[in-house]
């Protein structure tokens, strides 16, 4: 029941109340003014008035109010709550004193003895908990007894506390936790400590306690930062010792905030054995604008040591660099960058490198610029290519790319006056337009150098290229024809010239500057069309079967074009040829003419299923099911070929079984034989074994995804956090979701190659299974794993078991690479909290070749 007070009441000496005055209640306001106006008109000056009533005391009470004007004192009995300025107190029992302008709250024991309605104080955003509060709204200065507080990601608990006027709290006796337990599983009790708001915590002799079990780890003095931004600070290396480069610490340094929208780590690894490394994280963000980051490292390894013949001295670099902008920060232009470029040996050893870049063997950039013309169709791009092979150390670089692309338009339309009525033939015309300049470089790592970039100048090769299109629709109720008209225009800067010397019997190679221009072109038609089949059944769950065969037949007519020049230029002179075209980088027209026919034949079936529950209404329900989502055979045959007309028959298959089970077929059969030297001949393997086609390669793949249900929730889709991450390294595996039990993929593939000389051919199988997933082994544990097993080589892929365990407000992460190169073992606890992320013990243990972690 709610109780407020009552002007209309009698007023005794000491007190007023009423409990049921449900009619007066809208002149609470004015009435509870007029009373506080005579009470400091009879008390107090006048200077005094203006002082106090400068700002409005509000306040309430969900049980009682009582009044004592003698004493200037109002109490305020169960939810009370008291607002001035900026300042709010709750509590269960208030106390204020209009005389000296203060207020005291307190808590209480419900029927039970349980502490309840305990204080609560807040202030510019600022809350704190305590068992009593004593403030004085004048000096803005309060007492605090037993209080509890956040400050960021800190929370701190002392016995006693004075609160200043600048927002400070001064305490002493306490501790400092990040836990959030009332009772936290790990504290730093401290004799004293000052709380500054958004800045840092400063504490002085204090000892770290798990529960209340006192640890060796004693500071005599300390302090944590506390702004909302984060704040400079050392970052602790991670320690290990290494067979090959001995001791080492990892990942030791500085870091440094660089305003609201940067941030700066640098870091550094050391080996006792002379080795080291260093590494520069840059960040980056502006709201509605960009962001991005920019990863530099490098590296300086020693092998064995200088004095012995097997020393080795390995420098490498990578730079990595992310940014992207965000769609809101412009309509017409666009700037992206994704730059993965360095030593290709930089991520050989155990130390700096992650499961997936160890197992890469190329790594790409692409920098990218791209403008649009509102309202027009087309569009201009400029970027910059690298792409890089770590095994054959091949090094590509493109350098610009300008690309100007104009969508499919309809010129026929632009003449049209209205836009109603029916289209005209030519009005569905449409066209397509493509330029481009690339300037390309194909070289190799080791040529890559400051010194020798004249010379990686001079091998840069460019050309353009345009490209256009010329294409339109005619749609009949049995089929669809498309024709098309397609033309190249290749220029390029510089062409092949050989001379041959008949007095040394010799071929010089000379690329000879000028304006060279090939010009292509070719044109065709594509007929397409649908035919369904259906048989539906009477009874059972399963009403219905469609069939859809999807025929498709183009014929396209290539004139050729042939650029080559005969001479001397075979050995010892013997005739031979070459095209000055040879070294384009947009290659040349074919030399042959060509009438292309292409046959294609997909085919789908699927079903109509009768669910076995009605749905509310009481009618049935229906779902559909695919039994075989795709079988497509295609084949070519040129018309204008003397011999060997037709080219190999690719067939393909793709299904999902059981709702479980995805199945992936594909294959590649050449119907002509061949001779001794696996070349094609006019005859076809009929002739030969009797066959009507050999079999070049085949792929085949088998995959399944399994889970659990969500403890109390439907079986649903997993988002990328739903597993641990199978990283070496631990710390990246802080995101767990342990609403799924337990999580199982499986894939397998097989792939065969055959290589036909004649009659006989030599085989070449692959075949191997992979498999992850997690596991919940008790409540808050789970083991995630990763492996396959090559079963033609008899080995076990890259493998990695982690083990993880959340603590509430501490986390432990374990990870096992059992075998291979990379074979280690990794261990960590730390505490969950950034501002405390240093507060850990963690060990890296790599094996090398030479150590087996198994057996």
């Amino acid at each position: 029941m709610s109780f407020e007070p009552c002007i209309y009441a009698p007023i005794p000496d000491r007190m007023a109340r009423c409990c049921e005055c449900i009619p007066h209640r809208k002149r609470f306001g004015a009435a509870v003014r007029a009373i506080f106006i005579t009470v400091l008109s009879v008390t107090m000056s006048r200077a005094a008035i203006a002082q106090a009533l400068q700002s409005e005391v509000k306040y309430s009470a969900r049980d009682s109010m009582r009044y004592d004007l003698a004493k200037q004192t109002v109490y305020l009995f169960g939810a009370a709550t008291v607002k001035y300025q900026d300042v709010e107190l709750t509590a269960d029992r208030i106390l204020l004193d209009l005389d000296r302008e203060e207020v005291q709250a307190f808590g209480t024991l419900d029927s039970t003895g349980v502490p309840v309605g305990a204080p609560q104080f807040t202030q510019g955003g600022q809350e704190v908990k305590a068992d009593s509060i004593r403030y004085n709204f004048k000096t803005k200065e309060g007492l605090i007894r037993e209080v509890r507080t956040q400050e960021s990601q800190m929370y701190a608990l002392a016995h006693l506390s004075k609160r200043h006027a600048n927002g400070e709290i001064h305490s002493l006796g306490g501790s400092l936790t990040t836990c959030d337990r009332p009772h936290p599983h790990y504290r730093f009790d401290v004799s004293k400590m000052i709380v500054i708001p958004d800045d840092k915590i400063v504490m002085g002799p204090a000892i770290m306690k798990i529960g209340n079990v006192p640890t060796p780890l004693v500071a005599p003095f300390g302090f944590f930062p506390n702004h909302k931004g984060g704040s400079a600070g050392l970052l602790i290396p991670t320690w290990g010792n290494s067979d090959q480069f001995g001791f080492f610490l990892l990942n030791g340094g500085y870091y440094l905030p660089l305003g609201e929208n940067f941030d700066q780590q640098l870091t550094a690894d050391i080996y006792s054995r002379g080795s080291w490394g260093l590494r520069s994280i840059t960040r980056y963000k502006s709201r509605y604008r960009f962001s991005g980051n920019m990863d530099l490292q490098y590296s300086d390894k020693l092998n064995s040591i200088r004095e012995y013949p097997d020393f080795s001295e390995q420098r490498t670099y990578f730079i990595r660099w992310n940014h992207l902008m965000d769609p809101r920060a412009s309509l017409t232009d666009r700037f992206n960058a994704s730059v993965n470029i360095g030593s290709s040996q930089n991520f050989t050893n155990n130390f700096n490198s992650t499961t997936a870049d160890y197992l890469s063997n190329t790594f790409q950039s692409n920098v990218n610029w791209s403008h649009l013309w509102p309202g027009k169709p087309y569009s201009l791009s400029v970027a910059a290519r690298h792409s890089q092979n770590t095994l054959t150390r091949s090094f590509d670089v493109t350098l610009p790319s300008v690309n100007f692309n104009v969508q499919r338009f309809f010129p026929g339309l632009l003449f049209r006056p209205e836009s109603t009525g029916k289209q005209k033939w030519y009005e569905r015309v449409g066209v397509t337009w493509n330029s481009v300049f690339e300037n390309r470089l194909n070289t190799t790592e080791d040529q890559i150098s400051i010194q020798n970039i004249p010379n990686l100048i001079d091998q840069m090769r460019n050309g353009v290229r345009h490209t256009g299109s010329v294409s339109t629709s005619i749609k009949t109720r049995a089929f669809t024809l498309n024709p098309q008209l397609n033309i190249t225009d290749r220029t390029y800067f510089d062409a092949l010239n050989k001379t041959y010397y008949p007095t040394n019997d010799s071929v010089a190679v000379d690329t000879i500057a000028g304006f060279y221009n090939i010009f292509d072109w070719n044109i065709g038609a594509t007929a397409t069309s649908k035919l369904y089949g259906m048989y539906s059944f009477r009874s059972g769950r399963l009403t219905a079967i469609r069939h859809v065969i999807t025929p498709s037949a183009s014929l396209t007519y290539l004139p050729g074009k042939d650029t080559r020049i005969s001479g001397p230029y075979g050995p010892g002179g013997s005739v031979g040829s070459y095209s000055p075209y040879d070294i384009g980088i947009y290659g040349q027209p074919s030399p042959n003419s060509s009438g292309l026919v292409a046959l294609g034949l997909v085919q789908s079936v699927e079903g109509k299923m009768r669910s076995r529950k009605p749905d509310a209404k009481g009618d049935p329900q229906f779902t559909k099911i695919k039994f075989l989502d795709y079988l497509g055979i295609n084949a070519n045959y040129d018309l204008l070929k003397d011999s060997v007309n037709w080219s190999p028959v690719n067939i393909a298959a793709r299904t999902r079984l059981f709702d479980l089970l995805d199945l992936n077929l594909a294959s590649n059969w050449n119907p002509y034989a061949t001779d001794s030297l696996g070349r094609n001949v006019d005859r076809p393997t009929r002739s030969v074994d009797g066959s009507l086609a050999h079999l070049n390669n085949a792929t085949a793949a088998l995959g399944f995804d399994l889970q659990s249900k969500r403890y109390g929730k439907p079986v649903g889709e997993t988002s990328s956090d739903d597993q641990v991450v199978g990283e070496a390294d631990p710390s990246k595996g802080a995101r767990v979701n342990f609403s799924i039990p337990w999580h199982l993929r499986v894939n397998y593939s097989w792939g065969i190659a055959r290589n036909y000389r004649a009659k006989e051919y030599t085989e070449q199988q692959s075949q191997s299974v992979l498999f992850s997933g997690d596991l919940n082994i008790l409540k808050y544990w789970k083991l995630g794993f990763s492996s396959g097993y090559d079963m033609e080589a008899g080995e076990w892929t890259p493998t990695s078991l982690n083990l993880y365990w959340d603590l509430h407000c501490w986390e432990f992460n374990a990870n096992v690479i059992p075998f291979g190169v990379r074979k280690s073992f990794t261990f960590r606890i730390n505490v969950k909290a950034s501002v405390l992320e240093d507060l850990k013990y963690e060990l890296r243990k790599p094996f090398g070749n030479t150590n087996e972690l198994l057996y």
